[in-house]
C-alpha cells in the first residue's frame, strides 16, 4: 500500500520500526477480509470474525409489514494505518487503525471482546518490556503514534493507554515492570482531567518505594513533535523535571480555591478528602497531609479528624490466667514485702517499676522445674555458655529430669544472674522462678 507506507515515512518512521510494531494496513474496502477468511455469509465464519471485533453487522428491515430481515456484515477497520494490539505474552489481541486521510474518528480501536479490554491492556507495553526495565522507568502517553515515534527517536519504553482513562489496572501492570512511571499529558483541558484520572488511579497502589510523576507538554505539542522540535536530550529534561505525585496532589485539590479565605483552604479541604482516603497509610500520605495542613493553616490533627483518618486505638483483649493450680500468685512484685496478687512487678536493677495494664494478671509462672530451666535459658542465653558439659547435657535433657537434678540445675543457674530468684514452695507446691530482690 503505497499510500501508508508514504504516511509513515512521512511521519519520520523506518522499515524496521514498523516491522518491530507490526504496523500494517487495512485497504479502502468493505469486505476485504473476505479473501482471507472466506464468504461473510457463512455464519460460522461471520461469528468468529464478529466475536473478534473485525466485523461490523447491521441489521436492516423494509418497511414493508412480514417482510424479511437480512443482515449487513463488513469490514470494521477501512482504509486505515493499523496497529496490532499485542498482550505481555506478545500475542495480537485487538487493533488499533488510524485514518489515513481527514475524517472521523481518527482514531478506532477494536471493541470490547473476550480477549480485549481497554481497561487492563496497554499499547506498547509488550515491545517496551526491555526497555522499561534498562531505563527504570515508563513512559505513559496518550496515542499510538506517540508510542511508536518516540521509540524511533530514542525513547523505546514508552506505553499508551487506548482511547480511555488510565485504570488501577493499568497502573499495577506498569508497577510490575518498574518503580518509577512519567505520564505525558497534553496541557490543554483534556490533558488535566486525563491526568487527574491517572492520579487517582494511582493514589490507592502508593507505596514509599514507588514514584510518580506528571509531564505536561505545551498545548502545541505532542511527545513525537516535542522531541523533533527541541531534540531529545530536551524532551529528557524535561521529564525529569516532571511535577511530583505530591505537587499535582496539591495542584488538584487547591485549584479554583482561595487558600487566602477561609471558605477556600475548606473548599481545599473537602477537595483533598476522598485522594487522601484512598492512599494507604503509608509514610508520603503523612507527608503530604503535613504540607497541607501548613497550606490551609490547619494542624495536621485537624485535618486527620476531618479526612476520618484517625485510627482509635485498639481495645487491650483482657485475658484471664486463673485455673485450677492458682500459680499467678508466685509470678508477682518481690521486693521485701509481701507478694499480694495483682501488684504491678518491677525490676531489681533500677528500681524502675514496669506499668501493668489494669485488671490483667501477670503471666503465669510454670510450675515445672524442667519448663522453668528452659524458660531461664530462653530468656538468659548467656547462662547457658557458663554451664560445664555436664550441666548443659542436663539442660537439653531437661524434659526427662526428676526433681532433685532439676532443682540442682536451676539453683546453679540463678547463682549466676541476678535478675531472677528461686521462691521456695509453700504448703507442699514445688519452688518458682520470680523476678529478684
Amino acid at each position: 500500500a503505497p499510500r501508508a507506507v508514504e504516511y509513515l515515512k512521512g511521519r519520520g518512521l523506518t522499515g524496521e520500526i514498523a516491522k518491530r510494531y507490526a504496523l500494517g494496513y487495512a485497504p479502502d474496502g468493505w469486505q476485504g477480509l473476505e479473501a482471507v477468511f472466506g464468504s461473510y455469509g457463512n455464519d460460522e465464519v461471520a461469528k468468529t470474525l464478529l466475536e473478534g471485533g473485525l466485523l461490523i453487522q447491521s441489521e436492516n428491515s423494509s418497511d414493508s409489514p412480514g417482510a424479511n430481515q437480512t443482515a449487513r456484515r463488513y469490514d470494521r477497520f477501512r482504509d486505515r494505518i493499523m496497529f496490532p494490539i499485542r498482550n505481555p505474552k506478545g500475542q495480537t489481541i485487538g487493533f488499533g487503525g488510524r485514518i489515513l486521510d481527514q475524517g472521523e474518528p481518527k482514531y478506532l480501536n477494536s471493541p470490547e471482546t473476550p480477549l480485549f479490554s481497554k481497561g487492563n491492556t496497554l499499547y506498547g507495553l509488550f515491545e517496551a518490556r526491555q526497555a522499561i526495565r534498562a531505563q527504570e522507568y515508563v513512559l505513559v502517553c496518550e496515542g499510538y503514534m506517540d508510542v511508536v515515534a518516540l521509540a524511533q527517536l530514542g525513547f523505546p519504553n514508552a506505553v499508551a493507554t487506548l482511547g480511555t482513562a488510565c485504570t488501577a489496572n493499568h497502573v499495577r501492570m506498569l508497577l510490575r515492570q518498574t518503580d518509577r512511571i512519567v505520564f505525558s499529558f497534553d496541557g490543554d483541558s483534556a490533558g488535566q482531567r486525563a491526568a487527574q484520572r491517572a492520579l487517582e488511579a494511582c493514589l490507592p497502589l502508593m507505596s514509599d518505594d514507588k514514584e510518580i510523576r506528571f509531564l505536561f507538554l505545551p498545548t502545541e505539542h505532542d511527545p513525537d513533535s516535542y522531541v523533533r522540535t527541541y531534540g531529545a536530550p530536551a524532551f529528557e529534561k524535561v521529564i525529569k523535571e516532571a511535577m511530583s505525585l505530591s505537587s499535582f496532589f496539591f495542584k488538584i485539590a487547591s485549584q479554583e480555591h482561595e487558600l487566602t479565605t477561609p471558605e477556600g483552604r475548606a473548599q481545599t479541604h473537602h477537595a483533598a478528602k476522598p485522594l487522601l482516603l484512598s492512599m494507604p497509610p503509608i509514610a508520603l500520605r503523612t507527608q503530604i497531609l503535613r504540607e497541607l495542613a501548613i497550606r490551609t493553616n490547619s494542624t495536621p490533627a485537624e485535618l486527620e479528624a476531618f479526612c476520618g483518618l484517625t485510627v482509635a486505638p485498639a481495645p487491650v483483649q483482657q485475658t484471664s490466667y486463673s485455673n485450677s493450680n492458682q500459680r499467678a500468685p508466685n509470678f508477682i512484685q518481690s521486693g521485701g514485702g509481701n507478694r499480694t496478687q495483682g501488684a504491678p512487678w518491677q525490676a531489681s536493677k533500677g528500681s524502675q517499676k514496669r506499668a501493668a495494664t489494669q485488671n490483667i494478671a501477670p503471666p503465669q509462672a510454670p510450675t515445672d522445674l524442667a519448663e522453668q530451666i528452659l524458660r531461664v535459658l530462653i530468656q538468659f542465653p548467656h547462662l547457658g555458655k557458663a554451664l560445664d558439659t555436664n550441666k548443659r547435657h542436663l539442660a537439653l535433657q531437661a524434659s526427662e529430669l526428676r526433681s532433685a537434678k532439676a532443682l540442682e540445675l536451676m539453683k546453679d543457674l540463678l547463682a549466676q544472674c541476678d535478675l531472677v530468684e528461686l521462691i521456695p514452695g509453700e504448703n507442699g507446691k514445688p519452688p518458682t522462678v520470680g523476678a529478684g530482690a
